[in-house]
């Protein structure tokens, strides 16, 4: 009845749209979580309150740890849809699924319109692109950028059409204003490398291309130039304190081991893992590649996953999202490379087994725990882990399936991964709805508001909640230790809201000031309020915190 190529659109179009309903659909279903999201909301939500889109602010104090590009963004997208999470989000989403569609485009580009397809839904359906893609952090923004960057750079060379590397100046100067030198430098080690592994020496001179020159700077040097004009220790603060002295030593409490990322990285390619296992086989895209262009091209792949790897392992200051540009090239090597099995209808490296192995038992293992694990209740475990589960394990039971009933049955067996890919990405989207009312501070702020009286001081205790500010619209006083405020607290605009116990117990118990208090319950309320003796009208147990009222009851 369809024409074979109608079928093949068709399934590429649906499973789109099935990515584009996973990602964006439930991304205000669930609220912001402590302490990234709330705090990636409520700087651009200052800048809408001030005007001022120039000097970042958190808590209504300077902050300068990272560039603007994440706080427009978010402030574009409150403009359009409102001060909410999915507005908080939506972005970040966007920049996901247009890195999983640059990754695509030079799959397609190298290997073909399949390929470059599989490549696609490999990066977007993996465990921590996913994850990452939802929320609102810096390091999705960052990932596409570079991805950008690196695509638009091989197409360019490749094609020796200048035109491209518009696209890859112009990417590197927004990863720039994303985070920073690494936005610069991760591109440029990784073509070096490339360079040097080629012998491709004329790359070291013709990507030098004077409007693309012109164009990153005029992309990337205007706000650096006129936050230093308003702030000038910002470059201090920035370039040297929050890049060299950062990533060289121990400064922010995230050492982790040199090796600390590499196991890290079949984790995050799951549910595909078993295929990045694969590439080592001897049939395999980079072990066989076919011609002198799939040779340059793995390595050039090889050369941008390997340089951010070695780059961040290195790195004293280390967390996991920092791996997420490692995907996208892998994602390319994987879905060339199950493309190929597609072709030479055979599954090479042990693919099969593998993924029976990994998947099987990682999927089993999500079930059981549904039952027997005490951190999550098993009413709300079970729905995640039947959806999560159930694709996991019928990943190689379909391939096998499938393939077992001849060479034509490959095919099907390619969709029927796809498929499971996208219901892994469906199951794995409600761990957010457990995860985040426990990560919040949404239910403390929504109680503020509605026991406050509005002229009360909302003070936090050794803790810098982000979400407080963001959920109330209001200023909190920080007591104990200014935490990463640090550098603001000492501004003029950061005197009389930073106090130390000492400072802020007097007032509190002398009742001439009206506060609203909110502490984590256990160590720290003990700490501050020692053998229970709390000075307070009213006392609410909101989760795992406490919020108190020192505020006198109204007398008629």
């Amino acid at each position: 009845m369809f024409s074979p190529i109608f079928r093949r659109n068709l399934f590429f179009a649906a499973s789109i749209a099935a990515l584009l309903i996973i990602y964006i659909a439930p991304l205000g279903s669930y609220p912001l979580m402590e302490p990234d999201e709330g705090r990636y909301a409520e700087i651009p939500r200052e800048m809408i309150e001030s005007g001022n889109y120039i000097t970042p602010t958190l808590n209504y104090v300077k902050y300068f740890e990272k560039p603007a590009f994440l706080y427009w963004m978010n402030a574009a997208a409150f403009h359009l849809f409102g001060e909410n999470e999915f507005a908080a989000r939506i972005g970040c989403a966007l920049c996901a699924l247009g890195g999983a569609a640059a990754a695509a485009a030079l799959g397609a580009f190298i290997y073909g319109r399949a390929a470059g397809f599989l490549a696609g839904v490999v990066a977007a359906t993996s465990l921590l692109y996913f994850a990452i893609g939802t929320i609102n952090i810096t390091d999705m923004p960052l990932s596409f950028f570079l991805t950008l960057a690196f695509v638009s750079f091989y197409i360019a060379h490749v094609k020796e059409e200048k035109k491209y590397y518009l696209l890859f100046y112009f990417s590197c100067a927004m990863a720039l204003l994303t985070k920073g030198l690494v936005g610069v430098v991760l591109p440029g080690t990784a073509i070096f490398c490339y360079i040097i592994a080629t012998r491709q020496w004329k790359l070291f001179y013709k990507p030098l291309w004077l409007p693309g020159i012109i164009l990153f700077f005029a992309a990337g040097a205007p706000w650096f130039y006129l936050v230093c004009r308003d702030n000038p220790d910002f470059f201090n603060f920035f370039f040297v304190r929050e890049h060299f002295v950062r990533y060289a030593t121990k400064m922010h409490g995230r050492y982790e081991p040199f090796w600390f990322f590499f196991p890290l990285i079949p984790a995050a390619l799951v549910p595909w893992t078993a295929f990045l296992f694969a590439l080592f086989g001897k049939g395999s895209v980079v072990r066989s590649p076919r011609g002198g262009g799939e040779r340059r091209a793995v390595v050039y792949l090889l050369s941008w996953f390997a340089v951010i790897l070695l780059f961040f392992s290195f790195s004293d200051s280390k967390l996991v999202p920092y791996i997420v540009p490692c995907v996208p090239p892998l994602a390319i090597l994987i879905g060339a490379d199950v493309f190929r099995m597609f072709e030479d209808k055979e599954w090479h490296g042990f693919a099969l087994p593998t993924l029976a192995l990994f998947n099987g038992l990682l999927g089993a293992a999500l079930l059981v725990y549904s039952f027997v694990g005490k951190e999550i209740a098993a009413a709300d475990a079970l729905p995640v882990a039947a959806k999560t589960g159930f694709a996991l394990i019928a990943m190689p039971a379909a391939a096998w399936y499938y393939t077992s009933r001849g060479e034509r049955g490959f095919k099907p067996a390619i969709r029927a991964l796809v498929l499971c890919s996208l219901l892994f990405v469906w199951g794995i989207e409600g761990i957010y709805g457990i995860v985040a009312p426990q990560r919040t501070m949404k239910d403390v702020s929504e109680l503020i508001m509605k026991e406050s009286e509005g002229s009360e001081t909302i003070a936090a205790f050794d803790e810098v909640l982000q979400g407080i500010p963001f959920y109330t619209k209001r200023r909190v006083m920080m007591v104990g230790s200014p935490g990463e405020l640090e550098y603001g607290a000492a501004q003029p605009e950061g005197r009389g809201w930073f106090l130390t116990k000492e400072e802020f117990m007097p007032q509190w118990n002398s009742g001439k000031k009206s506060f609203i208090l909110v502490v984590k319950n256990g160590d720290r309320l003990e700490y501050l309020f020692p053998k229970g003796k709390i000075r307070a009208a009213k006392r609410f147990d909101v989760g795992k915190y406490v919020v108190l009222f020192n505020r006198e009851e109204r007398r008629e």
